[in-house]
């Protein structure tokens, strides 16, 4: 892959996280201050959730002013619980991971991948192949006697370098922080699309990133080939998986680097959530008048 169309997917992971926390920071951001108004009667300016309370009581719209607050304290509540859940159900697979583990071979993986970066890979006795890097703080690297088995030892190093991608990137980290977010506010199905999205470009940077270590796609193409619908992941939990996602698009763009054809968000997505982000905006701006 040519070094613009690198850049090019990076501008596009990046914009594509930005604009999926900046809709949910806006959204989140007139929860905020509509609960403050609501629980301690607060008085701030510019707030467009209270406003638009006040002009649904106004015109006796009492039923639909109190499904607005039903809707913010069951955003809040999603909020705080996807985030408990995944902390909960995080712990519970580095512990068993940490059960199984084979700890010569992860201390050979540290002392050859990063010999100064302190403990990184988790090498675990199971037979299936099994490759992700986990953890919003304290990330881990983890793979499988299985996969390393399974792979040759330049598909093994792609895998390695794909997932130390992450790792630096600390994308299981901001992976979480989009999907909390299109959880939370399941009514702007934009999010899901940008999140979507988010993953296959992280996704093609890692596979580049093992190609420019390893100088050749061979190795990573190998790997997704074999490993296609044989990889097994924690159930429900936010990681970078060396193959959850879109594994027949990596394959294209390995094999045609510099095809043109890249995913879009989807157009009946962005025409839901429109009209909500353009009423909230409307709203604003008749705040300031």
């Amino acid at each position: 892959m040519e070094k613009q169309r690198v850049e090019w997917w990076k501008r596009r992971s990046i914009g594509l996280l930005g604009l999926g926390l900046g809709i949910a920071t806006f959204t989140f951001a007139q929860m905020i201050v509509y609960s403050l108004h609501m629980l301690f009667g607060w008085n701030i300016p510019f707030d467009v959730m209270r406003i638009c309370n006040m002009w649904m009581k106004n015109h006796g719209l009492f039923s639909v002013s109190h499904g607005l607050e039903v809707l913010v304290l069951c955003t809040f509540v999603l909020f705080i619980g996807y985030a408990l859940d995944q902390i909960y159900r995080s712990y519970r697979v580095l512990k068993r991971c940490y059960d199984v583990e084979n700890r010569a071979l992860s201390e050979q993986f540290d002392q050859r991948y990063r010999p100064n970066g302190g403990r990184i890979f988790l090498i675990v006795r199971y037979a299936k192949p099994i490759a992700f890097t986990i953890g919003m703080t304290h990330r881990r690297v983890v793979l499988s006697d299985g996969l390393l088995q399974l792979l040759d030892k330049e598909e093994l190093e792609a895998v390695v370098h794909h997932e130390l991608f992450h790792y630096d990137n600390r994308d299981p980290l901001k992976t979480f922080l989009l999907t909390q977010a299109a959880f939370a506010l399941w009514f702007l199905p934009v999010l899901r699309s940008i999140v979507s999205h988010y993953k296959i470009s992280r996704e093609i940077l890692a596979d580049q990133a093992a190609i420019q270590q390893l100088g050749t796609p061979a190795g990573i193409g190998s790997a997704l080939l074999k490993l296609v619908n044989r990889m097994q992941l924690p159930s429900r939990i936010v990681c970078s998986s060396f193959a959850e996602t879109s594994i027949n698009y990596r394959i294209h763009r390995i094999i045609e680097p510099d095809s043109g054809c890249s995913p879009r968000l989807g157009w009946w997505s962005i025409m839901i959530s429109l009209p909500i982000l353009v009423l909230l905006s409307v709203l604003l701006l008749w705040s300031l008048v």
